[in-house]
C-alpha cells in the first residue's frame, strides 16, 4: 500500500495525554482532555440524533458473500480449528485509561465540532440526520472533523456482551482525517448503519501511498473503562463475527481499501482485515515492508496474513484474495490465528472494532464512499 509505516506506525506515534473523554485523532488513536483541562485539546464529540436507536437495536442478518474463493498461491491454505466466541455483560465504568492520540494532527480547535443539520438525502434514500464538513489539512479536533456518538441511549448495547446497557458513546461515526495531509471531507449520516462520505485527496509527492484519512464507524470497547471487563478478553469470547456492506467506486485514480482496523490490548495491537480494494491499491504488501506469513481459510474465504513487527505491538493484515462489498467476517477465528502463532496473548482484550476506508488518493477529484451495514455480533 505504499508507505506502510505511515499507517501501521501510528501505533508507535500514539501517546496518552489525559484521562477523560475522547475524540478521533487516528484510526483508533484518540485525543484526550484531562479532568482539569490542562491539555488544550477540546472535545469534538457530538451526538447522532436519537433515531439511531431503532437502527441499531438488533443485529442485521448475515450478508451473503459474493466473490470467488480461489486460494492464494504463495502458501498452502490452512483451516483454523478454533471456533468463534461471544461475550457476556459488563456494566459501563468511568473511563480511567484514555486511548492514545496521534502526533500528526494540527493545533487544537477552539470550538466543539458540531454537525450541521440538513435536509439532504442520506444513504439508501433516507433523510440525512446530519452532514459534517472537514476542511482540507484539518486535524480531528477541528470543527466538523471529529467523532459523533451514534449508539442507542437505552436497551442492550449492539455489538457488546449480553446485558451490557447501551450508551451513545459505545458506537461512533468518525471522520478520522488523522494524517493532516488530507483534502476536504464531507460526511453525511442517516444512522450508524447508513452513512456516506465524500473525500477529495491527492497522493503527497513526498510520501507516495501514505494513508491520508480513515472515515469509519466503530464499536468502542475502551469506553467501558480500564481494564476492559473480562467478558471482552479474547479467551472469554466464544463468537465474534461482523457483517458489512459498503460501496466504493472502482475508478482508476482511487487508491483506497475498505477494511476493519481492530485494536486490542489497550491500543497496543493493530489488526486489519482488507475486504475490498480499489483499482489503484497495491495489493502486494511486501512493497510497503510487510512480511507474508501464510494463507488461511475462514468460512470458505481465503486470506493472506501479513505482519509488520511481531508480538503484542505488531501490526497485522488479513488480505482477502478477491474483492467483496458485503459479507460476514469471522473475527474471532482470525484473532485465534494470531494467538496460535504466538503473536498475541490468548487473553487479549478488545479495545475497538472500526470499519471504514483507508484513502491515499482520489486523483484530486471527489469520490463518495457509502456504508449500509456494519454489525458486530459477540457472545460468551
Amino acid at each position: 500500500m505504499g508507505i506502510r509505516l505511515n499507517r501501521g506506525g501510528r501505533n508507535a506515534a500514539c501517546a496518552v495525554i489525559g484521562a477523560s473523554l475522547i475524540i478521533g485523532a487516528a484510526a483508533g488513536c484518540k485525543a484526550t482532555s484531562a479532568a482539569d483541562g490542562s491539555p488544550a485539546l477540546r472535545i469534538t464529540t457530538a451526538h447522532l440524533p436519537g433515531s439511531t436507536a431503532s437502527a441499531l437495536g438488533s443485529a442485521a442478518p448475515n450478508a451473503s458473500s459474493t466473490g470467488s474463493t480461489a486460494a492464494a498461491t504463495k502458501s498452502p491454505a490452512v483451516q483454523p480449528t478454533t471456533q468463534p466466541t461471544t461475550a457476556s455483560s459488563g456494566a459501563p465504568q468511568s473511563q480511567s485509561a484514555a486511548p492514545p492520540t496521534s502526533s500528526a494532527g494540527s493545533a487544537p480547535a477552539t470550538a466543539t465540532a458540531t454537525p450541521t443539520q440538513t435536509a439532504s438525502q442520506g444513504t439508501a434514500g433516507e433523510s440525512a440526520a446530519f452532514t459534517a464538513s472537514c476542511p482540507d489539512h484539518a486535524s480531528t479536533s477541528a470543527p466538523g472533523c471529529g467523532s459523533w456518538d451514534a449508539g442507542p441511549t437505552s436497551g442492550q448495547a449492539p455489538g457488546f456482551a449480553t446485558g451490557q446497557p447501551s450508551s451513545a458513546n459505545l458506537l461512533d461515526v468518525n471522520q478520522d482525517p488523522w494524517s493532516g495531509s488530507q483534502g476536504p471531507q464531507v460526511l453525511t449520516a442517516s444512522s450508524f448503519q447508513n452513512w456516506s462520505v465524500s473525500v477529495t485527496d491527492t497522493d503527497p509527492a513526498d510520501s507516495p501511498g501514505e494513508v491520508l484519512t480513515y472515515p469509519d464507524a466503530s464499536f468502542n470497547y475502551y469506553q467501558l473503562g480500564s481494564p476492559t471487563p473480562a467478558q471482552y478478553d479474547l479467551n472469554n469470547i466464544t463468537s465474534l463475527t461482523s457483517d458489512f456492506a459498503e460501496s466504493m467506486p472502482q475508478v482508476s485514480d482511487l487508491d483506497a481499501e475498505a477494511a476493519y482496523d481492530m485494536w486490542l490490548n489497550n491500543w497496543q495491537t493493530e489488526v486489519m482485515v482488507w475486504v475490498d480494494t480499489s483499482p489503484g491499491k497495491d495489493r502486494n504488501l511486501a512493497d510497503s515492508g510487510d512480511t507474508e506469513v501464510g494463507t488461511y481459510t475462514y468460512d470458505g474465504q481465503n486470506f493472506s496474513l501479513w505482519r509488520n513487527g511481531s508480538g503484542i505491538t505488531g501490526f497485522y493484515i488479513f488480505l482477502l484474495d478477491h474483492n467483496e462489498t458485503s459479507g460476514t467476517v469471522d473475527l474471532k477465528a482470525m484473532l485465534e490465528t494470531l494467538v496460535s502463532r504466538g503473536y498475541i496473548p490468548a487473553s487479549s482484550p478488545l479495545t475497538e472494532i472500526p470499519f471504514g476506508w483507508e484513502v491515499s488518493d482520489t486523483g484530486g477529484k471527489p469520490v463518495t464512499l457509502s456504508m449500509s451495514k456494519f454489525d458486530v455480533n459477540l457472545q460468551n
